[in-house]
């Protein structure tokens, strides 16, 4: 007899065919930095699309099996313990709790990949086998999640399997766990057969559970509970709330349930509900992602209806973490942001009756450590530094680890730039995250250059974006706003820039920005046709970095057009700066700038960089002739900070472009053809005239038409 046994009296391996991950709103919870908008070839426009909610990276769903497998019943109801509160938890009803195995000891549960960090939990509370065993695969967390409930049903560890195959460290752990059963809840397109004939070498008694789509599959597990008084739902399509949903399900002996939330409850919702005995449905999410409309069909199917939403991911851990029957000595900590060790970490804690709460990798938001602090709960971290560095695992509070490293940022720039000379403002503002805010003069009021351009490109699409123009909508010289606004980021054209200011007009558009909320950003008054490059204009970088960090959130602009703009900051052809700082195939959007005044050359640039463990923006202007150099040494300073050191930077070719059709070159803009060069040729770009690209080609400098080149 194996030490740990189905409290249900059922010997079983429980696989749950993983169901690929669909990427949903959070829209209730706190969003993740924005990923970076696919660059397009530039340069041409990118397509419209509607505005969207954050959402994580996905991959498409397979589709399983349309018929399932019958499914086992519980022989046994689950015992009834006397709940004991944690802290103050919400009523609860329906069956109690299964009695919970005993929970780790460890600090950390983690291992060189996800497949074997799920041996180590499952290593942790299954020292001498187990007779259950709930496998996922890997590459589809939703479904080790939909089984986390489960675990606490028949007391089991979750491992992972690839879709096609079993880690040799999985079967390992197999081998030591001696399951008895095996049943594989999904189709082959999400764990193959030959996984299953694999698991026949660890139990010969293996069944399959399958659905059409997550939301099937999750009824199946529902249906194995028995009758439950009541049953959280979370949306399908967030691994943030059906985690949190799967284990204060565990702890209060209540159901849990996938859905759609979109629209309105399907029959096969409802009547899974009525088949589990639900009088009371706990939706855990805001309306975003499952929606008003969707909570009222529920109540019109005679159902009590409650919602547990709080203002973040992480409160929502602290809000869902207080139901429970039970008391608890361990708090199980995961990053929201690996949906792989979410789902471990969530079946670990059903398991254990232990809460699951949401931290950041550098720390544990106060919200989260004071409850965690409150109730005297040690904690288990599940997943390796990369997600959970070690002021996580001691509790500390973010707001005292932001402070400390703000601090450390801010001595960082101001060290870097005493090895320089000029005079230098620096703003920088990490996208979600702790949100570092850090900066040296950032408030200072200062010539911009060419990163005024991004204010007008801003302003131009504002205008589209409120139905008074269109990307189709000529300026007086004849060129497109939409085509405009892309060779004025593209190539840094200053014609563009001025047709479209005065388009807007200034006092228009200084209006636009101060009702934004820019109170250092202003542009010079100039005669109507007249260059604004020269218009005395001023910005900070202050505000320069808040506008990138609105747009990179999309909260200044809807996704159509701040994408677009993003896009064309992502393909401009001036590397030499911010660009140059950070790693190779490092994603970056910036729009720098250089001008000649009184003090001499100001360089500048801005941008928004997506590291890979931190986006963040990064502005800098530098006037009394600073090198190009101090601005290359500040984006690495920066990129180090939040994503660790490198090696040698990025490097980018002095002919940016190449002609992607047989080219006319001319004497000048518009001017007599001179020659024709074929497709293929890689082309040094200067400068630009509207449509018109300057290059320089052997030992001329002539013209092209835009659409000539691309980017290499």
């Amino acid at each position: 007899m194996k030490t740990t046994r189905g409290a249900m009296g059922i010997a079983v391996v429980i696989v749950v065919g993983a169901l690929a991950f669909t990427a949903g709103a959070d829209a209730a919870l706190a969003a993740d930095p924005v990923s970076a908008p696919a660059p397009s070839e530039s340069p041409v426009a990118s397509p419209s699309g509607d505005t969207g909610g954050q959402s994580p990276s996905a991959t498409s769903a397979p589709s399983l099996d349309a018929s399932p497998s019958p499914v086992p019943s519980p022989s046994t109801p689950a015992p009834s313990p006397q709940p004991t509160a944690r802290s103050t938890p919400h009523a609860v009803g329906g069956a109690a709790p299964t009695a919970a195995v005993a929970p780790p000891t460890a600090a950390r549960l983690a291992g060189a990949d996800r497949y074997v960090t799920s041996v180590a939990a499952s290593r942790a509370v299954f020292p001498g086998g187990s007779d259950v065993v709930l496998i996922a695969s890997g590459l589809s967390s939703i479904d080790g999640v939909t089984a986390a409930g489960m675990a606490s049903r028949v007391g089991a560890p979750l491992l992972y399997v690839a879709p096609d195959s079993i880690p040799d460290a999985v079967a390992a752990e197999l081998r030591r766990l001696a399951p008895d059963r095996i049943i594989v809840v999904g189709g082959n397109g999400v764990v193959s057969d030959r996984v299953l004939a694999g698991l026949r070498s660890f139990s010969p008694d293996v069944q399959r559970y399958g659905g059409g789509d997550r939301y099937a599959t999750s009824r199946a597990v529902l249906s194995l509970y028995g009758t439950v008084g009541s049953v959280y739902v979370a949306a399908g399509l967030s691994l943030i709330d059906a985690p949190l949903a799967s284990v204060a399900a565990a702890r209060t002996g209540r159901g849990v349930l996938l859905v759609n939330g979109s629209a309105a409850a399907d029959t096969a919702t409802v009547s899974a509900l009525r088949a589990a005995g639900a009088g009371t449905v706990i939706i855990a999410g805001g309306l975003g992602t499952v929606s008003a409309a969707y909570e009222q069909s529920l109540r019109s199917a005679g159902l009590t209806v409650e919602r547990r939403v709080a203002a973040d991911r992480y409160a929502q851990s602290v809000l869902l973490a207080a139901d429970s029957t039970a008391s608890a000595s361990r708090a199980i900590l995961a990053n929201p942001d690996t949906m792989s060790d979410v789902a471990v970490a969530s079946a670990l804690a059903a398991v254990t009756g232990q809460p699951l709460f949401y931290a950041l990798r550098q720390c544990v938001p106060d919200t989260v450590s004071a409850d965690i602090r409150g109730a005297s709960l040690a904690i288990t971290a599940v997943g390796g530094e990369r997600w959970l560095e070690p002021a996580a695992l001691s509790n500390s509070a973010c707001s005292s680890v932001r402070a400390a490293r703000v601090a450390s940022l801010t001595s960082i720039i101001t060290s870097t730039l005493a090895s320089y000379g000029g005079s230098f403002s620096v703003t920088v503002r990490e996208i979600g995250g702790l949100g570092e805010i850090a900066q040296v003069s950032g408030g200072v009021r200062r010539e911009p250059a060419s990163m005024m351009k991004i204010f007008a490109a801003w302003a131009a699409y504002k205008m589209v974006e409120s139905g008074k123009a269109s990307l189709s909508t000529r300026l007086p010289s004849g060129v497109t706003l939409g085509v405009c606004v892309q060779i004025m980021i593209h190539v840094s054209d200053n014609y563009c820039h001025s047709d479209i200011v005065h388009w807007i007009t200034i006092p228009t558009i200084n209006a636009m920005i101060r009702s934004a909320g820019f109170t250092n950003t202003v542009y010079g008054n100039v005669p109507s046709g007249s260059s604004v490059l020269y218009a005395g204009n001023r910005t900070s970088t202050n505000d320069l970095a808040w506008m990138m960090e609105r747009l990179a959130n999309r909260t200044i602009l809807g996704k159509t057009y701040s994408d677009l703009l993003i896009n064309h900051m992502r393909s401009q052809i001036w590397r030499s700066r911010i660009a140059s700082g950070i790693p190779p195939g490092i994603p970056q959007a910036s729009k720098p700038g250089s001008l000649w005044i009184s003090t001499g050359l100001l360089q500048g640039d801005t941008a928004i960089v997506y590291g890979t463990m931190s986006t963040y923006v990064l502005s800098i202007v530098g006037d009394t002739n600073p090198p190009q150099a101090a601005l290359r040494a500040v984006s690495r300073a920066v990129y180090t900070h939040f994503n660790g050191a490198f090696g040698a930077a990025a490097t980018y070719p002095v002919q940016q472009m190449v002609t992607q059709t047989a080219s006319v070159l001319h004497s000048s803009p518009g001017g007599p053809a001179v020659l024709t060069i074929p497709t293929g040729v890689n082309i040094q770009v200067l400068d630009a005239q509207r449509v018109w690209y300057e290059i320089q080609y052997g030992s001329r400098k002539l013209w092209v038409y835009y659409t000539g080149l691309r980017n290499r």
